[in-house]
């Protein structure tokens, strides 16, 4: 059973920072680039986490960093259904639930474990269209959220 994730985070914040991670195009190369970029970031701070990124249904890039197990693999998978269903960050969803003192699964009805309220899940968005997602999963939830906007803010600024 997963347990529900406190409050650590400002949902106004993290509502702004979703607003600004958007793109205004991305190709299958670009996805790939940012797959690259992610799973290096992982890489240099030593941190055993596995990363996908898709568009649409397909699974564009992944990597397993040494120290990940099946288990990330399951937790990818349950990020990405939860993005895919509600087309926000796994993080601020999460947090929005625990600002209002709510339960993710009773509110929303969904099945614990296959969806998850917890960071490591972020949407693809072209001009204001959902269009995949990028995922990472073995640290703390708040660095899986963390390392993935630093990859999108880098995108973005290049």
């Amino acid at each position: 059973m997963v347990e529900q994730p406190p409050l650590i985070a400002d949902v106004t914040e993290l509502e702004e920072q979703f607003a600004q991670l958007q793109f205004t195009s991305l190709t299958h190369e670009d996805a790939l680039a940012l797959g690259m970029d992610l799973a290096a970031r992982a890489e240099e701070r030593n941190w055993p986490m596995a990363v996908s990124v898709y568009l649409g249904d397909q699974h564009v890039f992944r990597y397993a960093c040494p120290g990940t197990s099946s288990e990330n693999d399951e937790w990818l998978e349950r990020k990405r259904r939860t993005v895919y269903k509600f087309h926000e960050p796994t993080f601020l969803i999460g947090q929005r639930f625990a600002a209002k003192g709510k339960d993710f699964y009773v509110e929303t009805g969904l099945p614990n474990p296959d969806y998850v309220p917890y960071g490591g899940g972020f949407p693809l968005i072209v001009n204001g269209e959902f269009v995949g997602a990028i995922l990472s999963s073995g640290v703390p939830h708040q660095d899986d959220h963390a390392i993935i906007v630093e990859t999108l803010r880098a995108a973005l600024e290049n």
